[in-house]
């Protein structure tokens, strides 16, 4: 063991910042006593569960919103509400919640052992096909009923289309009981979806929407008077005067205004902020710490949702950045259009040895992508309903993340026939071109 002097500990290790107080306020994990412009919500999710008290079944839940508009932690905050008043009244119930993340859970065996682990507090073995680790999900909730007048096991699937094919998941949690797989009648199960995509149920099988009859819950963007109260509630994890309310309302408006309310990125953009005055040893947070720290945050969630991103969506990402570079060599030409983007998103899928996706696919990935800010679509006067496109700066900043090293080479080595393909499709600018909307 090294031996190091009190003085050295003390110079790297500093007891005391001049910033912060508490920075476990600012973490994924910190519920607040209350929540801001969640009442609605908090209610509506309340109702769904409330059959629990009534030793009934809960209504299934769908919730959709925004990133960074309240879900994860209004589900949160409700069932600690529900256990929380469930033991003070000396309730023989029991609500387990079992909680998904789906950017990591991907597929249902997965889900099982997960399942399984977070009920049992066990690590559970590899190796079983899904019908065996459903028997010992259905074994264990029987055992534990036994000990309770009502058990509830609730599952939260968190970015639930992150999810790979959860049809039939889904549907054997939502007929456990009517199918007789639980044998205990003190049972009920609770399934609970969240996603930033609207139309999301729509892509599940009719019988597993049949099935769980999903309530709809909508959660609406954060205004930046909503962020600045949600941020400000986190004061108590700074040092008195380390930030004050125009650093709070400066920091509130740029999340406002760029990025529809997602209050999780103001509340890591503040704690950024924070660590950079913090390692400045810097008194207090200033505007240009504000500032940086949104660079900061901006980059790393653009890397984290690349990283999530299937292999095809990479592949066609590439496709309109390598296009748009190549159209960049001749003056006078259009950004490309769907049909150049999909000529290059084949090459790249011919070069690695990889199957391309349909035309109508392709199609509809573009559509999501534009929505998920990652690329713009643009109509431009003169060409009717065709479609172009950009790559947005935030993605142009981290583009090498996209790339294998196989990848890479391939792209390389073939760069002037993708060249080639871009260019014998393109067509001239006209002189009356304009962009007449973006997105």
């Amino acid at each position: 063991m090294v031996d190091v002097s009190d003085d050295v500990f003390s110079d790297l290790f500093p007891q005391q910042g001049n910033i912060f107080r508490c920075e476990n306020l600012l973490s994924n994990t910190f519920v607040p006593k209350s929540l801001i412009a969640r009442d609605k919500e908090v209610r509506e999710v309340a109702f769904n569960l409330s059959a629990v008290l009534r030793q009934g079944n809960p209504g299934n839940m769908y919730i959709w919103g925004d990133t960074g508009a309240g879900k994860t932690i209004t589900v949160r905050y409700v069932l600690n509400i529900l256990a929380d008043g469930i033991k003070k009244q000396g309730k023989n119930i029991l609500v387990d919640v079992v909680t998904l993340d789906c950017t990591s859970v991907k597929n249902e065996i997965m889900a099982c052992t997960e399942i399984l682990g977070q009920l049992s507090g066990v690590v559970i073995r590899q190796g079983l096909q899904f019908n065996q680790y459903l028997r010992e999900i259905w074994d264990l909730i029987d055992k534990t009923a036994e000990r309770y007048s009502f058990y509830t096991v609730v599952v939260f699937f968190d970015e639930i289309d992150k999810f790979n094919e959860p049809d039939n998941i889904l549907y054997q949690l939502s007929r456990a009981l009517s199918h007789q797989k639980i044998k205990g009648k003190n049972v009920a199960i609770e399934i609970i979806l969240a996603s930033n995509q609207k139309d999301y149920l729509q892509k599940l099988d009719g019988k597993v929407l049949s099935s769980a009859a999903f309530h709809y819950c909508n959660f609406p963007d954060y205004n930046e008077e909503e962020i600045f109260q949600i941020i400000q509630m986190r004061r108590e994890a700074f040092l008195d005067d380390a930030v004050t309310d125009e650093i709070f309302r400066y920091c509130a408006k740029k999340i406002a205004d760029k990025y529809h309310g997602d209050a999780r990125r103001a509340i890591d953009t503040i704690y950024e902020a924070g660590k950079i005055a913090l390692f400045e040893n810097s008194i207090c947070v200033t505007k240009d710490h504000i500032d940086a720290a949104e660079n900061a945050v901006n980059t790393r969630a653009t890397t984290e949702m690349l990283q999530k991103i299937s292999a095809h969506d990479r592949y066609l990402i590439l496709s309109i950045h390598l296009a748009g570079m190549a159209l960049n060599t001749v003056k006078g030409k259009l950004p490309p259009h769907s049909g150049i983007v999909n000529q290059v998103y084949k090459k790249i899928c011919k070069l690695i040895g990889d199957s391309p996706n349909c035309d109508t696919h392709v199609s509809h990935r573009l559509g999501e992508l534009g929505e998920k800010q990652l690329i713009h679509k643009y109509e431009i006067r003169g060409h009717g309903n065709t479609r172009f496109f950009s790559v947005t700066g935030d993605i142009i900043d981290v583009m090498d993340i996209l790339y294998t090293p196989l990848l890479k080479a391939a792209i390389v080595k073939n760069y002037a026939d993708i060249e080639s393909i871009v260019l014998s499709n393109a067509k001239v600018v006209h002189k009356n071109t304009g962009i007449i909307n973006s997105k």
